[in-house]
């Protein structure tokens, strides 16, 4: 149990950075031509958002499998070394 909480309490702190390095990217790439404010496709965040979404892609796929872990415990047989602690 002690690892399931260690696992959530570093998920939450990657989320943390992650909005860390949004806001870094949005700030780096605010009024560049990066950015694309003016023309055509008027996003302001695309710049940022591109980045900020290939380094966090993994962190997506950790939480989803964090929280479909949580889903299935009840259904997982503890191991029969783990079960005699």
């Amino acid at each position: 149990m002690a690892k399931r909480s260690r696992h959530g309490v570093l998920l939450v702190v990657c989320w943390l950075l992650s909005a860390a390095l949004f806001v870094f990217l949005f700030k780096a790439y605010h009024g560049t031509k990066l950015s694309y404010q003016m023309s055509f496709p008027g996003m302001p965040l695309y710049g940022a958002m591109t980045w900020w979404f290939f380094f966090t892609i993994p962190l997506i796929g950790w939480t989803w499998g964090y929280f479909n872990d949580l889903k299935d415990s009840d259904e997982i047989e503890p191991r029969k070394d783990e079960s005699s602690h």
